[in-house]
């Protein structure tokens, strides 16, 4: 799948442009329509585009110049990913003509603060060290959490099987994230308790939950999207993250587009789909917030401490290249 941002200066009618990869053209002329000023891209995506290396050619065909900036009709790529990935390319097209940009490579991964992210994913909006405390994590509940050790926030199972959590406060549809990458870096210990997941930011569920990280009874991290189904109650589907080992410190990572969810360990992609995919706030769903948690009522007896879990960085970037 690849999937191209696009956005536009308007001036006398929108930009106009059209696509091809490897030299065939997909679809006739398009005609832009988000403004690039306030931050906005339309997204354009081509099932037929498999993996492996391409050459993905803008033409921009209906340039105007009045004289001024505020007089000037221009097209932007914002972003193209193959597959969920990012290809780190983006550009201003100021006049009529072709852009070519080569995606497809290998470009291995990209190491930020805690993190390993992603190819080309090296902007990040917010990041949360957990250096002052919960920091933005401020909303909690229960016993067992503990950020005492700078760098870092714990939750743990407690002997008495009380569940704990910390998250940035559920305000409302508009608070929170959108679409882009969210990461956590985390270790833990134990099976079935620990998770790091994306919340409703309406705090209204069942509805649009994204479960970044939990362990299976048997030690295996998976993912898992949550919805609410025609019925009012919870559907989901679950992605396992195959041979990543919990107990050692990862960044577990999901890309959020419109269409589409991609799950990563590690910068390494390890689903994606285009099933369930919630929309954001800005085009007509609710955003979503960070969660940390320790749910212990299904543990296998392992209390006191047994379940575990350590964050040491969350990151949120919406990764508009040139916004």
């Amino acid at each position: 799948m690849l999937t191209l941002r696009i956005s536009q200066d308007a001036w006398q009618g929108s930009a106009q442009y059209t696509i091809s990869v490897d030299g065939k053209q997909f679809g006739g002329v398009r005609t832009a329509s988000a403004s690039h000023a306030n931050g906005k891209y339309d997204t354009v995506s081509i099932s037929e585009i498999g993996a492996g290396s391409h050459k993905v050619t803008v033409n921009f065909v209906n340039d105007a110049y009045g004289g001024s900036s505020a007089a000037d009709r221009n097209l932007y790529v914002d972003g193209i990913f193959l597959d969920g990935v990012s290809q780190n390319s983006a550009a201003k097209l100021a006049r009529a003509g072709a852009k070519d940009f080569a995606i497809g490579g290998s470009f291995g991964v990209s190491y930020v603060g805690e993190q390993i992210l992603p190819s080309g994913w090296k902007q990040r909006d917010v990041v949360e060290s957990f250096n002052a405390g919960k920091g933005m994590f401020s909303h909690s509940w229960g016993p067992g959490i503990d950020a005492s050790v700078k760098g870092q926030v714990t939750l743990r199972s407690t002997w008495d099987d009380q569940s704990s959590g910390t998250m940035m406060k559920p305000a409302g549809a508009d608070k929170g994230f959108g679409y882009g990458l969210y990461s956590f870096t985390i270790k833990a210990e134990g099976h079935v308790g620990p998770y790091a997941l994306l919340w409703p930011s309406t705090d209204k569920w069942p509805g649009p939950e994204m479960d970044m990280f939990e362990i299976l009874a048997n030690g295996t991290p998976y993912n898992t999207v949550h919805w609410r189904g025609s019925d009012g109650g919870d559907g989901y589907t679950s992605f396992m993250l195959g041979n990543v080992d919990e107990t050692q410190k990862h960044t577990y990572s999901l890309l959020w587009e419109s269409g589409r969810l991609t799950g990563f360990a590690d910068g390494i992609q390890k689903w994606t789909t285009t099933s369930h995919v919630p929309k954001d706030y800005a085009h007509g769903g609710e955003n979503a917030v960070p969660s940390l948690g320790m749910t212990t009522n299904n543990n296998n007896g392992e209390l006191g401490g047994k379940n575990w879990m350590t964050a040491y960085e969350f990151s949120y970037a919406d990764m508009n290249p040139l916004g």
